[in-house]
């Protein structure tokens, strides 16, 4: 009788667990497809521009060897 009531018990958290896990996965999809629609109307962010390195007093303060 034991094993019988201990099955239903395993069972009955098995479903409990998957319930929570449906919910859980469900969330974070429409999390994501909000995520999604934020990013695709924020504007592009520019290039980040080149700098050239010529100071030899910066190049120095970065450790680097001219």
């Amino acid at each position: 009788m034991n094993t019988h009531v201990l099955g239903d018990a395993m069972a009955v958290q098995r479903h409990n667990d998957q319930k929570v896990i449906s919910r859980i996965c469900a969330r974070a999809q429409r999390e994501w497809n909000k995520l999604i629609i934020v990013v695709e109307q924020c504007p592009p962010l520019p290039k980040p521009t080149l700098v050239k390195l010529i100071s030899k007093q910066l190049l120095q303060v970065l450790g680097l060897n001219a």
